[in-house]
């Protein structure tokens, strides 16, 4: 074997093909050929066309209203309760009428919440509306516990009082101002003057405007030819939220129970 011969058998095959590649590129062939031409801008072909999702515009629900609400504005004038004329004129027919009545709102008599206790009562309360969970007695819920807890604290007994509600069934933010023009407010006072309560304790002053004709309810309401002292506390729910209120609730009713 000649010199020569060993010499390229120590070369390895990553050293010959480095040598190879040198030698080409002194030889200025630096770069790929092909003998097909090939259109580098064209867009590659995908292999599957998959079509884009369609997007749907998108549709936003009408804010809902409530039930009363929607009875103001499809009864366009319609008094709440019906004409005057049609009120029970006698306090036992008054809890019928509440449950059966077609113009108390729009969503029929089902649901509605009647009021409960005695005519002539030495208390008569009224709150805006029935909680989530009453089905056929009134206050049922916390706020009930609550009252309940308030009245023996004021000695009552539950035969010494009527409870009522502005609304025959829970209702999102009534417009009290707008319910009252509508004729809740002289259903309310007719109610009241059926009930004859000595004492009427309103819970939640945003009822004010059902109690008076015009403008803020005097301390005493006029009605089937008596006066009935009133008093309005905050709602019954924020007395079972704020100690400051169920103070300041309670030093009001010492001074007006005292008087009244």
């Amino acid at each position: 074997m000649t010199m020569t011969a060993m010499h390229l058998q120590d070369f390895s095959s990553r050293e010959a093909l480095a040598g190879a590649l040198a030698w080409w590129r002194e030889a200025g062939v630096d770069c790929d050929f092909a003998d097909e031409a090939t259109d580098w801008l064209a867009r590659a072909e995908a292999a599957e066309e998959v079509p884009a999702p369609k997007i749907e515009p998108v549709v936003k629900a009408p804010p809902q209203r409530s039930a009363i609400q929607r009875a103001l504005e499809v009864a366009r004038g319609a008094r709440i309760g019906g004409a005057r004329e049609s009120y029970p004129d006698k306090f036992e027919g008054f809890a019928d009428f509440w449950l059966n009545q077609p113009d108390l709102d729009d969503r029929g008599p089902s649901g509605r919440v009647p009021p409960r206790g005695v005519h002539g009562a030495k208390l008569m309360l009224l709150v805006a509306q029935p909680e989530g969970e009453d089905d056929e007695r009134l206050l049922s819920g916390p706020q009930g516990r609550l009252l309940a807890a308030i009245l023996r604290a004021m000695g009552l007994a539950e035969e010494d009082t009527y409870c009522a509600s502005a609304l025959p069934r829970p209702a999102p933010l009534p417009d009290w101002t707008a319910l009252a023009a509508q004729g809740l407010g002289d259903l309310t006072r007719h109610h009241i003057a059926l009930a004859a309560p000595q004492r009427l304790l309103v819970f939640g002053r945003g009822l004010a405007p059902l109690l008076a004709e015009n403008g803020e309810p005097a301390p005493a309401l006029q009605l089937g030819g008596r006066a009935i002292p009133l008093m309005i506390a905050p709602r019954l729910d924020r007395l079972a939220r704020m100690p400051g209120h169920r103070k300041q609730f309670w030093t009001k009713w010492l001074e007006w129970s005292a008087h009244a």
